[in-house]
């Protein structure tokens, strides 16, 4: 009886352990639609929108009222799959780049020039 419940208590933390590294999924990332926007401007990006193509505005900041994405830095946005308009602006709401219609069904990386 002593052997079947030490059994069963290794099984289990075993089971545990996998589940807290992830399952047995291939190796540790985010795999579903994700933007991730990297910071090659020179310039501070203080606003990005992430926009699904069918609306005709921006919508919602992205990084809130305290973030920002320094130069040479980056930042991953979960998005559900679908056509994205992205932007993302300086401190002023000066555009450093846009693109439209991007067709997101996984990981996409955003470089801002």
């Amino acid at each position: 009886m002593k052997k079947r419940i030490a059994l069963f208590i290794a099984v289990a933390a075993l089971l545990l352990a996998a589940l807290a590294c992830g399952g047995g999924g291939g190796g540790g990332g985010t795999s579903g639609p994700s933007v991730t926007l990297v910071n090659n401007s020179g310039q501070t990006v203080c606003y990005v929108y992430i926009s699904p193509t069918s609306e005709t505005t921006w919508g919602q900041d992205q990084l809130g009222s305290t973030e920002t994405i320094s130069s040479g830095s980056s930042r991953t946005f979960n998005v559900s799959a679908g056509a994205y308009d992205l932007r993302a602006e300086d401190c002023d709401h000066n555009a450093l780049d846009e693109e439209r219609d991007v067709n997101i069904t996984g990981p996409y990386t955003w470089s801002v020039p």
